[in-house]
């Protein structure tokens, strides 16, 4: 758990150290990479942890450039053990490995300067959160799996410390699954081999991450719970801690679900018409003498609706429009002091048909006859006319000519006459049979 917090920074590390100290650490490298490969082991162990000392400094002061030095310096000295067993360096190559995971990861999840970034880590940043961290999990693998094996590099080397660091990797950058991924590899291929830790405190610490970070991430509450009933290397003090953990980070979850759904906005409330206002002697008369010439009035008289009829009438305004004289000479023409002249002329509304708002929908044969009526036109039944019937028609006056009746026709009239067809059938038949014949002579 404490990789988690280690990896969730954030924030990009920005070299902070001089020219002089990097051009220190590179020629360090440098004599390290030349380092005959007869030293012992004492003293490979000595500079392999005075190196990460510095390097975890350089790390902590945010340069990359720095740490990324001292971690190539490092890694030249840690090849893969040899054989499946215990090795001096195998507490080196877990530090140094935690270390590259984390800074390389940090740089991936930040937005660094790319002119004082490495070339390796500039490149990585070309690829996607998926293929970053399979990169990272193939190279640890290779890396702690012995080389005189000659098989295929597996997971049952893998310390639980790099298998953390890795699922901490995949969570900070929100691709769970491929955390799922490696716990699940790493789980089933745990045991092999006893100088590898994979039970008690390892294997819990793993599988907390597995049950509490990885699953509810990709939402699979059901099956941490599944998993937890039939898990049986745990204790039950244990199991039960993880039970409640997982309950109450699952309601924690729904309730803040909860809050970030939006609620349903009420239907929005039917704004009210305010009622049509009369027009005030004042206005309306001055509005009559400067726009009158724009609207017509109808050539029959209207009533004429003073100011007192026009206080009296205000329940039915709404069944009115105001209308404009005409004639601008008209209200000239009047009195100012009259009351007539301050009048305002109205015209009602047409009245409503009521038998629209009642009218009863289409049948059935009125709908058939508007469809004739729009797609049989005269025209369309002259050529369906033609087509269907004066051709074949002519077909069998020309075929009828042009042929004497073979054995066949004789044999298939006096059928017909021993049925005693209609001559509606007759006709039909004979129709039929031009139209066969117009078709087989037209393909031939």
């Amino acid at each position: 758990m404490s990789k988690l917090s280690n990896l969730g920074s954030g924030r990009p590390p920005m070299p902070t150290t001089t020219t002089t100290m990097a051009t220190a650490t590179v020629s360090t490298s440098d004599e390290l990479l030349h380092k005959p490969t007869s030293k012992s082991s004492s003293t490979t162990e000595a500079t392999l942890q005075s190196l990460y000392n510095r390097a975890a400094r350089a790390f902590l002061h945010r340069d990359v450039a720095i740490t990324f030095t001292l971690l190539s310096a490092a890694f030249a000295l840690l090849p893969p053990p040899l054989a499946p067993s215990p090795d001096p360096l195998d507490v080196h190559r877990r530090k140094w490995d935690i270390l590259r995971i984390t800074l390389e990861t940090t740089v991936f999840s930040s937005t660094p300067d790319l002119v004082d970034l490495p070339q390796p880590l500039r490149e990585s940043l070309l690829l996607s959160p998926q293929s970053f961290i399979s990169n990272l999990y193939a190279r640890s693998l290779a890396l702690f799996t012995p080389s005189s094996l000659y098989q295929k590099p597996s997971s049952a080397f893998l310390p639980h410390q790099i298998v953390i660091t890795l699922i901490a990797s995949s969570i900070k950058l929100d691709r769970p699954n491929i955390g799922r991924e490696i716990i699940e590899d790493w789980l089933s291929k745990r045991g092999q081999y006893d100088f590898v830790p994979s039970t008690g405190e390892p294997y819990h610490k793993v599988l907390e991450l597995y049950c509490l970070h990885v699953l509810p991430r990709l939402g699979e509450w059901e099956y941490v719970k599944e998993f937890l009933s039939y898990e049986n290397e745990l204790s039950s003090d244990e199991r039960r801690e993880l039970h409640l953990a997982l309950e109450a980070q699952h309601a924690q979850t729904l309730e803040s679900t909860k809050r970030e759904m939006p609620k349903p906005e009420p239907p929005p409330s039917p704004i009210p018409i305010p009622p049509l206002r009369s027009l005030s002697p004042a206005s309306s008369s001055s509005s009559l003498s400067t726009t009158s010439t724009r609207t017509a009035v109808p050539a029959s008289p209207r009533p004429k609706l003073t100011r007192q009829q026009s206080a009296s009438s205000t329940s039915a305004v709404s069944d009115v429009t105001v209308t404009r004289s005409p004639h601008r000479g008209h209200n000239q023409s009047m009195p100012r002091g009259s009351s007539s002249a301050s009048a305002v002329r109205i015209s009602y509304l047409p009245p409503v048909d009521h038998n629209l708002a009642t009218a009863q929908p289409p049948t059935s044969l009125a709908l058939i006859r508007s469809y004739f009526n729009h797609y049989f036109t005269a025209n369309r039944i002259a050529t369906l006319s033609v087509l269907f019937f004066l051709i074949p028609l002519l077909s069998l006056i020309l075929r009828r000519r042009q042929r004497s009746e073979t054995p066949a026709d004789l044999v298939r009239r006096r059928l017909l006459k021993a049925r005693g067809d209609s001559i509606v059938r007759r006709l039909w038949n004979e129709l039929v049979r031009a139209v066969l014949d117009t078709v087989r002579m037209g393909s031939g």
